[in-house]
């Protein structure tokens, strides 16, 4: 399927790949945005397993687990007539993490989602750097 759109960010880490990547695969450390209630999987963390995100401003948001291998993983979030892909890997840098997200929409009927998938992209790079400073914080109360 064609991708309609599609943004990547990158940032990085002062954390070691393993710790950063067992800190995300614990969905509740991702309800860090004060838009969102709470986060939900249902199984264990993957292909497969489903996940609810409960957000303030647009209420039950399912998704899936599509892939996982070491460092790297898929979610999907299915919409009417298209389907959103946010891809995230985590990469050694001599003992840090570079972690890059990247978000994609396709299907016949991603035009229509133009306008969520725009502030999207306006919110992944500073979600990301609260996602990196809880990672950090998190690391540090664990020494």
């Amino acid at each position: 399927m064609q991708e309609a759109w599609a943004f990547e960010h990158s940032i990085e880490c002062g954390v070691s790949k393993d710790f950063a990547w067992t800190f995300w695969t614990n969905v509740s450390n991702w309800a860090l945005d004060a838009d969102v209630d709470s986060v939900e999987l249902h199984g264990p963390f993957a292909p497969g397993s489903q996940g609810v995100t409960q957000s303030k401003s647009s209420g039950r948001i399912e998704w899936r687990i599509a892939e996982v291998q070491p460092g790297r993983a898929i979610l999907e979030f299915p919409a009417p007539g298209a389907l959103a892909t946010f891809t995230w890997t985590f990469d050694d840098i001599h003992g840090r993490t570079r972690i890059t997200q990247h978000a994609s929409l396709s299907g016949e009927q991603a035009p229509m989602y133009a306008k969520i998938v725009t502030a999207l992209e306006a919110g992944i790079p500073a979600g990301m750097r609260k996602l990196c400073e809880a990672m950090e914080a998190a690391a540090r109360t664990s020494a």
